[in-house]
C-alpha cells in the first residue's frame, strides 16, 4: 500500500534530524500513564527546538490487557488510568492534555484536537477525527516537513495518511511502540491496541523512526530521590509530574507485579526457564523506579545522539502480533537501538526546572 515514489536518498534525508528549528504535532493517550505528560511538557517548554503546532488526543483502552491477564485487577497493580472504552480514554486524554497547557500557562485553543473514539477496524478503514483531518491539514498546507511524535495507539496517525495517502510525503513519523525487531514478538500495548493501524504505519511508505519499548526506552527510569531533588519545588508543572510519579510508588506490589507481568507479555519468550521453578523464588524488597518511556520520542527529536539509531528493512507485522519476514521491495524506516538516559533526563529536568545546572 506504499503511496510514495520518494527515492533512497530522499527518504534517508528525512530520516536524519535537521539542526534546525522542527514543526512538530504530538499524539497522545496522555491519561493512560504518567510518561506522556512529560513528554508533552518537555516538547512545549523546549521552544528553542520545536514549534508544537498541535496535540491530538489519542485512543486508550485496556480490554487488550484484559484479554491477556484475566482474573488480574490490573488497574490496581499497574498503577495506570483504566478506560473500558477507546473513546473514553481518548477524552480523559484530551481533558489532560489541556490541563498540561493550563500548568505551563499556555492557551490551548485551536492547539488541542479530539483523535479517534474507536480503532481502525482493517487497513482499508479510517477513523475519521479532529485530529487525523487537522494532520491531513497540516501537513499538505504547511510549509515544510511536518514531524509527528506518537506515543500511544497509532489510529490517529493512520487514519489521516488512509484518507489523505499523499501526507506520506510531507511528515515525518516518530513512534514509541511494540519492541525490538531481533524478538519473535511485537507484543506492547500501544501497537496492540490496534494493529491494523499499526500495519499501516509500517506499510505505507512514511518516513518513520521506530522506538521499541523493551531494552529501548525501557531504559528511561527515574527514581524516588531524583523526582525529589530535581523535580519537586522549583514550577508548577514539575510538581505536578514529580507528585504523579510519587504517587506511582505507594504500592511496591505494582512493580513486583509488573515484573510478571512483563515476563508473559513484553518479554515473552524471552525467559526459557520454567515458570513453575520461577515460582519457588519470590520478591519481598522493591526499590521503586519508574520507566517515563514516552520521553523517548522529543529525545530522539532533540537530539539523535541521545538515541543511537540505524536503518533498517520496515517490518512486517502480521496479524497475531510477530514479526514475519520483509521483502526486498520493502522501504527502509529508522529504528531506534539504545536511549542514554543520563542526557535525556538532564535536559529533560533543566527544561521544566529552568535550571540549567547539571548535578
Amino acid at each position: 500500500m506504499e503511496k510514495t515514489s520518494m527515492s533512497k536518498g530522499e527518504r534517508r534525508k528525512r530520516l536524519s534530524v535537521p539542526c534546525e528549528k522542527l514543526r512538530l504535532v504530538l499524539d497522545t493517550d496522555a491519561k493512560n500513564e504518567i510518561d506522556d505528560q512529560f513528554a508533552i511538557a518537555w516538547a512545549l517548554k523546549s521552544t528553542d527546538r520545536f514549534e508544537v503546532e498541535a496535540v491530538y488526543a489519542a485512543p486508550f483502552s485496556h480490554d487488550c490487557l484484559k484479554a491477556m491477564f484475566t482474573g488480574e485487577k490490573i488497574e490496581h497493580a499497574a498503577g495506570f488510568t483504566y478506560a473500558e472504552a477507546p473513546g473514553t480514554g481518548m477524552e480523559e486524554s484530551y481533558e489532560e492534555i489541556c490541563k498540561l497547557y493550563k500548568l505551563l500557562g499556555l492557551s490551548h485553543e485551536n492547539k488541542v484536537f479530539r483523535g479517534s473514539a474507536s480503532y481502525i477496524a482493517d487497513q482499508g478503514g479510517a477513523v475519521e477525527s479532529e485530529a487525523a483531518l487537522d494532520l491531513v491539514d497540516r501537513a499538505m498546507n504547511g510549509e515544510g516537513l511536518l514531524y509527528v511524535a506518537a506515543f500511544g495507539a497509532i489510529t490517529n496517525i493512520a487514519s489521516a495518511i488512509l484518507i489523505k495517502p499523499e501526507i506520506v510525503n510531507k511528515i515525518v513519523v516518530v513512534w514509541l511502540g511494540g519492541q525490538p525487531l531481533y524478538f519473535d514478538h511485537a507484543l506492547e500495548f500501544n501497537l496492540m491496541q490496534d494493529v491494523a493501524a499499526s500495519q499501516v504505519l509500517f506499510n505505507s511508505g512514511v518516513p518513520l523512526v521506530y522506538i521499541p519499548c523493551m531494552n529501548v526506552a525501557s531504559l528511561l527510569a527515574v527514581t524516588e530521590d531524583e523526582v525529589k531533588r530535581r523535580l519537586m519545588g522549583a514550577t508548577e508543572i514539575g510538581d505536578y509530574l514529580g507528585q504523579n510519579v510519587l504517587d506511582a510508588f505507594t504500592n511496591p506490589q505494582a512493580a513486583i507485579f509488573a515484573a510478571a507481568m512483563y515476563r508473559k507479555s513484553y518479554l515473552l519468550r524471552r525467559e526459557d526457564q520454567d515458570e513453575e521453578y520461577l515460582k519457588q523464588f519470590q520478591s519481598q524488597h522493591v526499590a521503586c523506579s519508574r520507566i517515563i518511556w514516552d520521553v523517548a520520542t522529543i529525545a530522539f527529536l532533540k537530539n539523535p545522539t541521545w538515541a543511537p539509531s540505524t536503518l533498517e528493512i520496515s517490518p512486517v507485522l502480521n496479524d497475531d502480533l510477530t514479526w514475519g519476514e520483509p521483502d526486498g521491495s520493502r522501504h527502509e524506516i529508522r529504528v531506534v537501538n539504545y536511549c542514554y538516559r543520563d542526557l535525556i533526563f538532564g535536559d529533560l529536568f533543566a527544561c521544566l526546572t529552568g535550571n540549567g545546572e547539571s548535578r
